[in-house]
């Protein structure tokens, strides 16, 4: 994207969907309140948020498996620990 829109190699899909009174009063609230330009612009803010729920989730499974097989998780910060620090006295 550039300057908010859509750059012209982007490819996209139309698609028509149905929603209910309060869905559409949901995405009319986001324009209203400035939050989205449009209608399109409050679905796609929607699904970028679904997207990063699920790289968010992936990663979770990601870090439980590592803290099941006793691996660090991050292993470059491992040895911050050891620094010499400050007493707090």
């Amino acid at each position: 994207m550039v300057d908010g829109r859509r750059t012209l190699d982007s490819v996209t899909t139309q698609i028509a969907i149905r929603l209910g009174d309060s869905e559409l009063a949901a995405l009319d609230a986001e324009v209203a309140e400035g939050r989205a330009a449009n209608r399109s612009e409050a679905v796609r803010r929607g699904i970028a948020r679904l997207q990063r729920d699920q790289r968010y989730r992936a990663e979770e499974v990601a870090l439980i498996e590592l803290a099941r097989r006793g691996e660090p998780v991050y292993p470059d910060l491992d040895g911050l620990l050891d620094l010499a620090h400050p007493s707090l006295d």
